[in-house]
């Protein structure tokens, strides 16, 4: 591959990196409100802070990927993207809940929370995504 081609890719993809930036960012304090919310805990802002740094962790493995997938042919709240992130969130909150409660049994998947968060987790991704990133559709 030539140089400018290789240059030419680092100035777009440095170009969007604030935008995948700001939708990971909005997606995890999102979804660590709506976890501390509904735990009723006490924790209040240093809860929020806290489950964000948790919940960063399975948003860069599982949806940014997914995510840089989507944005080569971009669709603003795409209803195909809202299911493939779903899908991608049911294995990554499997995970997250099996390693943060040392439990790797199945029993976690009769749990309505599991299916809350996971559906929680791809619908705050899904949106921020479509707000920040999936803009070319609408000029294109």
């Amino acid at each position: 591959m030539e140089l400018w081609k290789i240059s030419q890719k680092v100035s777009e993809l440095s170009d969007v990196i604030p935008y995948y930036f700001f939708s990971l960012v909005s997606s995890c304090l999102s979804l660590s409100t709506v976890m501390v919310v509904f735990s009723l805990g006490t924790w209040g802002v240093i809860g929020i802070i806290v489950n964000s740094f948790y919940v960063v962790i399975p948003y860069l493995l599982f949806a940014v990927p997914v995510q840089v997938l989507f944005n080569k042919h971009p669709e603003k709240f795409s209803l195909n993207y809202f299911c493939l992130y779903i899908f991608f969130s049911l294995p990554a909150v499997f995970i997250y809940s099996s390693v943060l409660n040392f439990d790797f049994s199945m029993d976690i998947l009769t749990t309505k929370n599991f299916y809350a968060i996971s559906l929680l987790a791809a619908l705050f991704f899904w949106f921020w995504d479509s707000v920040f990133l999936q803009k070319k559709s609408s000029a294109s």
